[in-house]
């Protein structure tokens, strides 16, 4: 009887312990490794100050134990973040979070996470490796609106594309809605494309050396953390397209008001790509980690398609400049979704 009384309590015992060590599984704060892909342009900082707000706020309320923030020294080389993915595994993170440099050559280094248990979550841009979600714009038709505006604007003539970075899925994107735009304007030749780097400075030398050319450039597609340097290109050479897409950021709202304000033949629309969707992809790992599911009808393809309402021309500047006219001239319209606004997604 004694020796069946020590066993049972050893029973119990063992069962508590298990039942203990299920709980603090199940209620442990994850760690969160986050890789930007890279940095240093305005637009990047902002993503990156986003990502910081909530992993800070959720550090604090104790909702993660902590979380991991890697740029690419080489921006947008894929190999280098998938070896920053690789140190996020063996460093035993609970999500990673990813701003993909490329659509598929992370796939092989997201299925080592995902063996490991890892969520693994996508954003600003997609991968194609099952079972991830991806958080973006949808860049194809971010851009069509863009380029239409355009070209229905300036019907003929030339123009110039100066794009993202070469290769990154979003950059992909946005070109072949161009393409397909263009088909419908035939009397719109495209005289040059080549890449702006998602950079000002970068984007204000190449369009220097089009400009240079002597041809004459009616319409420019580029895209934001470049127009502004692209229109500053034109500024020092004393020319002007007649129509361009704008960065919706403080420096170029104060060229284009000048411009509208002198009366110029110069028409230009604006759209934000809100650097704050890293924060909004942050809020939603953290819903999938705790276990909750999206509603029927919210992803499709596994993709959060986030929606931008605003879009700027000369008919409503006004609307954008009262938003922007006190902000420092680095700053772009950006958001991150609340916390409410994210639950509401979810079962």
């Amino acid at each position: 009887m004694k020796n069946n009384r020590v066993l049972q309590i050893i029973c119990i015992a063992l069962v508590l312990t298990f039942a203990l060590t299920t709980i603090a599984v199940a209620e442990k704060a994850p760690v969160v490794g986050i890789s930007t892909g890279s940095s240093g342009t305005s637009w990047r900082d902002i993503m990156i100050a986003a990502l910081i707000e909530v992993g800070n706020e959720y550090k604090e309320a104790g909702k993660i134990a902590d979380y991991k923030l890697v740029n690419n020294i080489t921006n947008g080389d894929a190999t280098e973040q998938a070896n920053i993915v690789r140190d996020f595994i063996s460093s035993g993170v609970d999500i990673i979070m990813v701003n993909p440099n490329s659509p598929e050559a992370l796939n092989g280094v997201i299925k080592e996470a995902q063996d490991e248990g890892i969520l693994v979550v996508a954003f600003d841009a997609t991968v194609s490796a099952p079972d991830v979600l991806n958080v973006t714009l949808d860049h194809y038709a971010w851009n069509k609106k863009n380029v239409e505006y355009i070209f229905s604007t300036l019907k003929k003539g030339n123009a110039i594309e100066i794009y993202g970075l070469e290769g990154h899925p979003a950059n992909n994107d946005r070109v072949r809605a161009t393409d397909d735009v263009l088909k419908q304007y035939p009397d719109i030749k495209m005289i040059a494309r080549t890449s702006g780097f998602w950079d000002q400075t970068r984007a204000k030398e190449v369009a220097t050396q089009i400009i240079g050319s002597g041809q004459q450039i009616d319409a420019v597609v580029t895209q934001d953390g470049e127009a502004f340097g692209v229109l500053s290109a034109f500024l020092d050479a004393n020319k002007l397209p007649k129509v361009m897409f704008a960065d919706p950021g403080t420096a170029f709202f104060k060229e284009w008001k000048i411009l509208r304000d002198k009366g110029a033949d110069f028409k230009a629309c604006a759209q934000a790509n809100p650097p704050g969707i890293g924060g909004t992809a942050f809020r939603m790992a953290l819903q999938l980690f705790n276990g909750k599911e999206f509603k029927d009808g919210i992803l499709k393809d596994n993709t959060y398609f986030y929606k931008v309402g605003v879009f700027i021309t000369d008919d409503n500047f006004d609307e954008g400049w009262e938003a922007l006219k006190d902000k420092p001239d680095d700053y772009l319209l950006s958001e991150i979704m609340s916390e409410d606004q994210v639950a509401e997604l979810f079962k």
